[in-house]
């Protein structure tokens, strides 16, 4: 009852997320138009418009990244798994879930850490905003926590599949 809960919470956390990603999506390219128009038109280009879309082509996959997966939106090559059998590609969907959630554990730890640390010096970044080093970097490992959930979510999920299989 309570991880039901929880997991009905996460996923609303993941559309929120995936949301804001579209929101910053239209705001970058709606930015991008007016820059071009008043750069061409009055000579006067918004400076800062460029480093923003820069930051937020870094946050968009990181915020969606985790919908996409609960969705099964991501690229898959199926042209060997399409051979297997379903209880086959049950087990192999467990263990490429297990993969991706220890690599993207992995790429999370480390991405912390190097916010951290960042935060810590404050570390500026070399661009003209001069935006703490730590707000751009921070999204890796609050995206990546959120992916890295999603991952073992789905292989739960893959197992509570595959377990009635198991017992005939």
């Amino acid at each position: 009852m309570l991880m039901e809960s929880m997991g009905k919470i996460f996923d609303k956390l993941l559309v929120l997320l995936f949301w804001f990603a579209g929101i910053l999506l239209m705001f970058s390219t709606v930015g991008t138009c007016v820059d071009v128009i008043f750069r061409y038109f009055f000579n006067r280009p918004i400076h800062w418009m460029l480093e923003i879309t820069e930051y937020i082509m870094l946050y968009i996959p990181f915020l969606g990244a985790g919908f996409v997966l609960k969705e099964e939106g991501h690229i898959r090559v199926d042209i060997l798994i399409n051979h297997f059998n379903e209880s086959t590609r049950r087990v192999l969907n467990i263990l490429t879930s297990f993969a991706g959630g220890m690599v993207m554990l992995i790429y999370t730890w480390f991405g912390g850490q190097v916010t951290w640390e960042y935060f810590q010096r404050g570390v500026p970044a070399l661009e003209s905003l001069k935006t703490p080093m730590f707000l751009i970097l921070m999204i890796i490992p609050i995206g990546g926590f959120f992916f890295t959930i999603q991952f073992f979510r789905q292989m739960v999920n893959y197992y509570l599949k595959q377990r009635p299989q198991l017992r005939k």
